[in-house]
């Protein structure tokens, strides 16, 4: 494990109602979509979380 690796933070992704859809972010700025229910958002949100090579992700929620 490389210096950087070791210090490098988690991923989040955040899943926040803006009004009729649900919109999901990474913190990395890499990822983004909008969501007619929040269940597709999150599922979404595990897939691409499956996808990365470091699997620390912390799922955030707002309604």
């Amino acid at each position: 494990m490389t210096a950087a690796r070791a210090k490098a933070r988690p991923v989040l992704f955040e899943i926040r109602r803006l009004g009729r859809v649900w919109r999901l972010t990474s913190s990395d700025g890499l990822f983004f979509g909008l969501f007619q229910n929040r269940a597709s958002a999150l599922r979404c949100a595990v897939e691409e979380a499956d996808r990365r090579d470091d699997a620390n992700v912390l799922l955030h929620t707002h309604d």
